[in-house]
């Protein structure tokens, strides 16, 4: 049983990230990002940002919060991935107020955020 919803997870992971590869996704750092039932993608961009050589572990904060002042209940799954494919981290749940932080290292990262509610979501990397 948990064969098969881990398959039927990583199917619906390459679904939204084919799907994703048609949206242009937002740069690591976005702030107050709107998502409404859906997903959002985002990726870091190393021609504009640079990380520090020196540093091998970094950490990918993502904070989700509600679009709506009257619905203060609201979550999203997360996925960080390393653009080589060869490392996907989660998927995480992350609560309405709530931050996730996950430490990657120098290689180039993205981020996976799907909801069934309307949020906005922070990502950056320190």
């Amino acid at each position: 049983m948990k064969k098969m919803l881990l398959l039927s997870f990583l199917f619906s992971f390459l679904g939204f990230a084919i799907h994703a590869q048609i949206e242009k996704p937002f740069p690591i750092p976005s702030y107050k990002i709107a998502v409404d039932s859906g997903y959002a993608q985002f990726r870091e961009d190393f021609h504009r940002n640079k990380p520090d050589a020196s540093r091998q572990k970094r950490d990918m904060h993502v904070k989700i919060t509600s679009n709506n002042p009257i619905i203060l209940q609201c979550q999203a799954q997360v996925l960080v991935y390393s653009l080589d494919g060869l490392d996907i981290l989660g998927p995480y749940t992350v609560l309405c107020g709530g931050m996730l932080v996950v430490e990657i290292d120098e290689r180039q990262w993205g981020v996976l955020v799907q909801t069934n509610s309307s949020i906005l979501a922070d990502v950056w990397i320190e």
